[in-house]
């Protein structure tokens, strides 16, 4: 008896006759390439449109703080409604004082007038204080002007009184050594040693 040449071809068939399992070993497999999942990487977002995603967070943020102090207002008009009307004249009188004793005249000009003595020009000024309280550490500021109207020099001068007491007089004295007719007039003001400004009342006419 011959035996057969050439390749034998065994079949292994599974009884149930379904197709045999794909192997998960293999990450090639037909199953896993065609059950991919797309959404576990998404496509990136271009540039312009996580501008826009940012923008709206900008506008609610202003929002927000529009709306505080909208409340913040709202509330403080609600508190000026409940309070009594004779605190809120209290307070009205109190504003007024202040901004009235900012411009209130504390102090009157007696004299101002000016001299040549020895090749120097002297500037002499006397004022009184009006005010019922001391004044503390009051300087005179002369303006010193040009023949064309420019301001050449500012000088600060001191009283010759440190602390000006209630109808008190103080006096002060510019000297401009070696005067050649450099400027043509001059003015002069008063203020406080800490910059505060001091009104005052020209009593020059009446004296």
């Amino acid at each position: 008896m011959k035996e057969a040449k050439g390749p034998l071809v065994r079949l292994n068939l599974d009884q149930s006759g379904m197709p045999p399992e794909s192997d998960p070993k293999n990450p090639e497999s037909p199953s896993d390439s065609e059950n991919v999942d797309v959404s576990a990487h998404p496509p990136e977002a271009p540039a312009f449109a996580a501008n826009l995603r940012k923008r709206p967070g900008l506008l609610f943020d202003l929002l927000r703080l529009f709306l505080i102090i909208l409340s913040l207002v709202v509330a403080a008009g609600f508190a000026l409604i409940l309070l009594p009307q004779p605190a809120v004249d209290k307070m009205a009188q109190d504003l007024q004082a202040r901004h009235a004793s900012e411009h209130q005249e504390k102090i009157a000009l007696l004299y101002l007038g000016d001299e040549i003595k020895d090749d120097s020009f002297h500037i002499r000024g006397a004022v009184r204080n009006i005010t019922t309280v001391p004044l503390e550490k009051l300087d005179a500021a002369v303006r010193l002007y040009s023949h064309n109207g420019s301001i050449m020099e500012t000088t600060v001068l001191r009283m010759n009184k440190e602390t000006i007491a209630p109808d008190e007089v103080a006096q002060f004295e510019l000297v401009y050594p070696k005067y050649r007719m450099e400027f043509a007039k001059y003015s002069v003001e008063f203020k406080l040693r800490d910059g505060g400004m001091v009104s005052y009342k020209d009593m020059r006419a009446t004296r």
